[in-house]
């Protein structure tokens, strides 16, 4: 019966919903003879123990290398037609928030059924014996020499079904499911059969809580990902926007006391001149900063153009652009670079910033001592790294290198805007890759990054 079908009578998942089918020509046998009396040889029950535990164990291995809930439930009906004889069986799951119950699988051996894996049902459409509550099977070894209820009668014309036995699918003492088997033989679910089917389903228990908390957690991480991607989206063109509608009173005020400086400077006293060259001075400043936000904001909007790339060719390319106005003696070294699959200008802007701050942090250092290295982690990835030899930093401050407008030396001494490792950071990310320092103060940083599969 279809969830739709006015029926006065409950419906079950070892029923079928149509007409039973004639045998086939050609029936499927059963994998496993039926059970006679258990052996009171020794040798035998050791045999069918050590069957036992090798039946468990390849159900296990089953459930294991299943993912989803549903998976969990078909491989182990699936194993269990080897070992089980049924001729219908169904494993149902109990979602009690939201009264519904789950058809996770079901086999059916002759016939056919409108009941799905993924079909939902009401509760109460599929009647859960009292026993399962219990922690305990409910079980029936004839239909025939039993009570005649609205299930025996439907099970017996509709299933051809003889003996039933539904099992409780306990996690952390909650029913949350039950595993159903029916025979066509009497009396089949007594003996080593119940064991093992109880067993399996503590087994199915477990795996299926497992794989309900795996998806949830998944659910709501894709949800976080979703809601911080849309944060930033949002951020990003806040401060595209912000930044770029600031650079209008901004060419303003840097026009204006670029004129008062050239043209005006001999009608201001020594302090109106100074007060002028403060105001240019800052303005140029907050033109870095706006810079400096505007090519934050567009990494996250550009497209990723990889390719194969020179790492060494283009770390001394970028301390070509980074040296430039720089003073001072600098001995640069690069080692053996193996090439990356990235973004070529994206990368530069990377190695161009890192070696920018390796030398404004090392300026006072004579000579300053700067290099580009490479070595291959734990997991096999190369890491890229810039040593210097400057003034170093407090390792307790570590986590708030890559802050944006954080700062660990005093503006007046280091020059900069608190943006640059902010980019380097961001960058580093968009290439599915990490960033991380390590340095002592006065005794030089180094800055080693990944670049996770976006590497050669």
């Amino acid at each position: 019966l279809s969830p739709q079908t006015s029926h006065p009578e409950p419906l079950n998942p070892n029923l079928s919903t149509r007409t039973p089918q004639p045998e086939p020509l050609n029936p499927i046998p059963e994998r496993m003879p039926m059970p006679g009396p258990p052996s009171d040889d020794p040798t035998e029950q050791l045999r069918e123990y050590a069957r036992r535990l090798e039946i468990l164990r390849e159900i296990d291995e089953a459930i294991l290398a299943a993912q989803s809930p549903s998976d969990i439930a078909s491989a182990a009906l699936e194993r269990l037609r080897e070992f089980v004889p049924f001729i219908r069986a169904s494993v149902v799951l109990f979602h009690w928030d939201r009264d519904e119950s789950e058809i996770l699988a079901i086999y059916q051996k002759h016939g056919d059924t409108e009941l799905r894996p993924g079909t939902v049902l009401p509760i109460d459409h599929l009647p859960i014996p009292d026993e399962l509550f219990d922690g305990e099977p409910k079980m029936v070894g004839d239909i025939q020499s039993g009570p005649s209820t609205a299930v025996t009668r439907r099970l017996r014309r509709d299933e051809n079904i003889r003996s039933y036995v539904s099992f409780p699918l306990i996690a952390e003492e909650e029913l949350i499911g039950m595993v159903n088997f029916g025979s066509n033989e009497p009396d089949v679910y007594a003996g080593q059969w119940r064991h093992i089917i109880r067993e399996v389903a503590d087994q199915l228990a477990i795996a299926i809580r497992q794989a309900r908390l795996v998806e949830q957690v998944r659910a709501y991480s894709e949800k976080m990902e979703q809601r911080v991607q849309e944060r930033t989206e949002e951020l990003e063109s806040f401060t595209y926007s912000v930044s770029h509608d600031l650079r209008t009173p901004l060419r303003a005020v840097d026009g204006f006391s670029r004129m008062l400086m050239e043209q005006y400077a001999d009608d201001l006293d020594d302090e109106g001149r100074r007060l002028v060259r403060v105001i240019y001075e800052n303005t140029q400043k907050m033109t870095q900063l706006i810079d400096g936000l505007l090519s934050l904001s567009r990494i996250g909007r550009r497209d990723m153009r990889r390719r194969s790339v020179d790492v060494e060719q283009l770390a001394r390319e970028a301390f070509e652009e980074a040296r430039q106005g720089h003073e001072g003696s600098v001995e640069f070294r690069v080692g053996d670079l193996p090439d990356a699959h990235a973004d070529r200008a994206m990368l530069r802007r990377v190695f161009v910033n890192l070696l920018s701050n390796a030398l404004k942090f090392s300026a006072d250092r004579d000579p300053a001592r700067i290099s580009v290295e490479a070595y291959e982690s734990e997991d096999g990835d190369p890491v890229y790294a810039v040593r210097d030899n400057g003034v170093g930093f407090d390792m307790k401050y570590a986590d708030k290198l890559f802050g944006v407008f954080q700062r660990l030396h005093d503006e007046a001494s280091f020059e900069g805007t608190g943006v640059g490792l902010a980019i380097v950071e961001r960058t580093i990310r968009r290439h599915d890759g990490r960033i991380w320092a390590e340095g002592d103060v006065g005794e030089g940083a180094t800055f080693s990054f990944t670049l996770g599969e976006a590497s050669a």
